[in-house]
């Protein structure tokens, strides 16, 4: 699973995954249907009425993307874009349950946005509008397939938003100990360029943490995924590691950096970086989101979360 929010809280998605949410402290016994609602509350907000992530001096969130093992040469660079990102939990139509907004700074496909309008009832389909600058026009359509991946990435919609803790059956596997580092996208100098410079390190401050495991078994016949291993924190419900299995098989694995935003909860939180990588060609995926971006409960007022923000951003 991950933010927009995984990013409206990048981008639409990243949004999604910029802040964490949920009061409550964790009974003290749990099953897996439990966790699953506490994960998906943690990471798809609530508790901040909006969520920003947005240029800060030189920096910016970004979002890398490298072609697979067998396409890859000495040389090629992987495609990088930096992007804004806007999440809103407290929309003026009482239908809605919240509005995620992405939009690219930079890149072949700058300016481009994607609003993602997710409502209330859950029988009713999220409703997506992309603008489409090269074109000058709109396209809205009711909601993705949960596994179109979002700007080329490695990441699905699903992943970001979409999808709910009742897509999945549940099965707590245990209780242990996190002991990894969590890894991150390592470039070669000639891979590196100006956004990607200063790219994070693998991050090993989670070890030690205690965490549930969670096995979640997808609903969906014929998916990509047969179900997927989740080491989640059991304070924070931060999803560390996320491994996906098809016929027994590894096929994609996910790793977040939740870090806390100073917040007395520590289910607020934001996922520093995403890396996504597949294992069935090594094809992989980063998203960067420095501190320095994010602000939570921003005021903007209910005309920002419309087509014309799209339409008129970076030109005012």
């Amino acid at each position: 699973m991950i933010p927009q929010h995984w990013i409206f809280r990048l981008p639409v998605m990243t949004a999604s995954l910029l802040v964490a949410s949920a009061v409550m402290s964790a009974p003290p016994a749990m099953d897996g249907d439990a966790i699953a609602r506490e994960v998906y509350t943690a990471t798809h907000g609530g508790l901040v009425n909006n969520a920003v992530s947005k240029r800060h001096g030189q920096e910016s969130a970004v979002i890398v993307n490298r072609v697979p093992l067998a396409m890859r040469h000495a040389g090629r660079r992987p495609i990088v874009q930096t992007f804004d990102t806007f999440v809103n939990n407290q929309p003026a139509n009482p239908e809605l349950e919240s509005i995620r907004l992405a939009i690219l700074t930079s890149g072949k496909a700058k300016d481009a946005g994607v609003m993602l309008e997710n409502y209330k009832d859950t029988a009713r389909s999220s409703v997506i509008t992309l603008w489409l600058p090269a074109l000058r026009k709109f396209r809205r359509i009711s909601e993705p397939a949960h596994d179109d991946v979002w700007f080329g990435s490695t990441i699905t919609y699903g992943e970001i938003s979409l999808r709910r803790p009742e897509h999945e059956t549940h099965e707590l596997l245990g209780e242990e100990v996190f002991n990894d580092c969590l890894p991150v996208m390592e470039l070669s100098d000639a891979e590196k360029g100006r956004y990607t410079l200063n790219m994070p390190e693998p991050q090993c401050e989670h070890k030690g943490r205690p965490v549930y495991v969670l096995k979640s078994t997808t609903k969906f016949s014929k998916w990509w995924y047969d179900y997927h291993i989740s080491e989640i924190d059991k304070e924070s419900f931060a999803l560390y590691r996320t491994v996906y299995y098809k016929d027994g098989e590894k096929v994609k694995s996910i790793f977040i950096d939740w870090q806390p935003l100073d917040r007395p909860d520590p289910r607020i939180t934001y996922p520093r970086f995403i890396y996504a990588v597949m294992h069935t060609d090594g094809k992989d995926s980063m998203v960067f989101v420095p501190r320095s971006t994010i602000a939570l409960d921003v005021d903007l007022p209910d005309e920002f979360w419309t087509e014309k923000t799209m339409e008129n951003y970076g030109t005012e």
